[in-house]
């Protein structure tokens, strides 16, 4: 939808409150801390559920998320109180497990559906979603979690990638890994932490450009950014993910709402299903396609594109996903689909039913609605902002404490869930609400996408479609062939192919001298960084071509990273060190 504000205001909301100096800074360096905080907790539950094996009770993944955002308000209550008008979670917890790409954070009264729905998952351990079906997790596993905390509007959110080790306490009776981490997820890992890093030195090049190696040109732009990550996944055997991306972001701007809002002046780069359409027919000898012409959105600047450059004084959020391509000798295209949580015959074995846990709010819907459980339920919503948000947000026992009684302060909220799914299903009816997806990475023989039968082209219509940004609500516009449409081939083949899929996530702000630290421009990772979130032990076989003149522009980076003296100037926000209940001031030292 288009902004519905007048012009003054949107030069207000889009410029003037985005302009980078210390109290905005502040904000994104809070928000950060307590992110990286809440990283840290739930990794040191995960550690000890299941390497260090101290723990009394085995936490299930639904309890996981809803204890770390218990633990994100609780720390957000000790910072800028009376003082902003909004602050909250800008990312409810998700734990994605192995191929679940994003989104998966289900609540506590889902845990009887998920068994009831997905038995056959239950009953073999070696079923593709045993662990999030189960709950718990297992030896071999890669886990991706996702958090973020917003401060009156600026959002610091983060991801990362742990693996799950089998344990040998044969070593001075300590727990640790049996061996490191071999095969495509281990250069997937790789991959995707090489990746991080060099994106970050690079954006770090827009703040002194005399440094910018000369293989990415005389400017930090999108180009230099999709080539520097498609060469590493290239290296390593992997796909980059469709929608990974590296993009500004604003105040209330973080992302949350793509697909929903379309956003004036989008400056980022994204990864869709197009993108690897248009370098599989590059090398395909195919003839008398009918190229679809994709439709013009209101907002044409808020179509992304890679003619953009990076300056300093903005702040951006660093989103890479990377699937293995291990043992897949064709060509063929990585793509997303869609849970639901319809059963029937249709469905295949081994395919996930779950509802998703997490929704938004499409504020540019208006609904009378009947039940008075829905206007109390979409009035609680409401105050929550634009944010995503989970229905135990709104309970009042939220926040839950792992300190008291934990089974009655989950039975309590189960209570309020049971109204709230009532309300909930009135206000989605009508499109207040939409969910937010979970998504599978598959992968599907190019092949057999080239000889499927299309014979309605872009006019199919998907309902279930995940959210899309604007100019690219066709997956792949050369073929004209529709997000409907490519869920059908997927499904028609059985050589389709789920992929295990890594994931990082960094906030970076691009401080000029005015801001920086001794009057110095620097680069402040409120979120990520080597501290908070070290890599795990991995072992691949890939390496990059030292010929290549980007891998050389790669190192380049690398080596200015690592200069403190005549190299880049990066600043990574550390956790916090203080107990929950020590009060503090607003200003918080990294």
């Amino acid at each position: 939808m288009d902004l519905a504000v007048s012009h003054e205001d949107t030069e207000i909301l889009l410029k003037d409150k985005n302009v980078l100096q210390e109290s905005v800074l502040d904000k994104y360096r809070t928000a950060g801390q307590i992110s990286q905080t809440a990283l840290k907790y739930v990794t040191g539950l995960i550690n000890d559920m299941y390497h260090f094996k101290n723990t009394d009770r085995q936490l299930r993944i639904e309890e996981l998320c809803l204890l770390t955002d218990s633990f994100m308000m609780t720390r957000l209550e000790q910072y800028y109180k009376h003082k902003v008008n909004e602050r909250g979670i800008a990312i409810p917890t998700t734990i994605d497990v192995n191929q679940i790409e994003s989104s998966w954070c289900p609540e506590i009264d889902d845990i009887a559906n998920l068994e009831k729905w997905n038995k056959d998952q239950i009953t073999r351990e070696d079923a593709p979603y045993h662990s999030v079906v189960q709950g718990l997790l297992k030896e071999g596993d890669v886990v991706k979690i996702t958090l973020g905390v917003h401060i009156d509007g600026y959002t610091s959110e983060v991801s990362h990638t742990m693996v799950i080790y089998p344990v040998d306490n044969s070593i001075d009776g300590q727990p640790k890994p049996a061996g490191p981490l071999l095969g495509g997820k281990a250069d997937a890992v790789a991959a995707t932490y090489i990746a991080m890093e060099a994106v970050v030195s690079l954006l770090a090049c827009s703040l002194t450009p005399e440094k910018l190696p000369a293989s990415f040109g005389s400017a930090v732009n999108g180009y230099a950014i999709r080539s520097i990550v498609d060469t590493i996944a290239r290296s390593y055997n992997c796909a980059v993910v469709p929608g990974s991306r590296v993009r500004r972001i604003r105040r209330f701007l973080a992302g949350q709402n793509e697909g929903i809002v379309a956003e004036r002046e989008y400056k980022g780069v994204i990864w869709t299903e197009s993108h690897e359409e248009a370098k599989l027919l590059a090398n395909t000898e195919v003839k008398d396609i009918a190229v679809s012409q994709p439709s013009v959105p209101r907002v044409v600047s808020a179509v992304p594109t890679d003619d953009f450059v990076v300056k300093a004084g903005e702040t951006y959020l660093i989103d890479l996903k990377f699937a293995p391509l291990e043992n897949l000798d064709k060509k063929g295209l990585v793509i997303l689909e869609t849970v639901d949580a319809y059963t029937g015959k249709s469905h295949r074995q081994n395919q996930l039913i779950a509802r998703s846990g997490a929704y938004l709010r499409d504020y540019a819907q208006s609904h009378t609605l009947k039940l008075k459980t829905s206007r109390q339920l979409l009035t609680k919503i409401d105050n929550n902002g634009v944010y995503p948000f989970k229905l135990s947000h709104l309970s009042s026992a939220f926040p839950i404490s792992k300190e008291g009684n934990l089974d009655d302060q989950l039975a309590a909220i189960s209570g309020d869930l049971k109204s709230f799914r009532l309300g909930m299903s009135e206000i989605s009816n009508n499109y207040l609400c939409v969910e937010k997806p979970i998504q599978v990475a598959q992968w599907v023989p190019w092949e057999h996408i080239l000889k499927s039968n299309n014979p309605n082209g872009n006019l199919s219509y998907d309902a279930s479609a995940a959210l899309t940004l604007p100019g690219h609500d066709l997956p792949l516009p050369k073929l004209g062939m529709s997000a409907l449409k490519l869920k059908a081939v997927a499904k028609s083949t059985r050589e389709t192919v789920e992929l295990p899929v890594i994931r990082e996530c960094s906030t970076v702000i691009l401080c000029a001298d005015d801001v920086g630290v001794n009057g110095r421009p620097e680069v402040l990772r409120a979120t990520g960084g080597s501290k908070t979130c070290a890599t795990s032990w991995v072992h691949s076989v890939h390496e990059m071509n030292k010929e290549d003149p980007i891998v050389q522009g790669i190192f380049q980076l690398g080596v200015l990273s690592q200069d403190k003296r005549f190299g880049l100037n990066i600043r990574e926000t550390q956790p916090m060190k203080h107990r929950v209940d020590t009060p503090v001031n607003d200003a918080m030292e990294l």
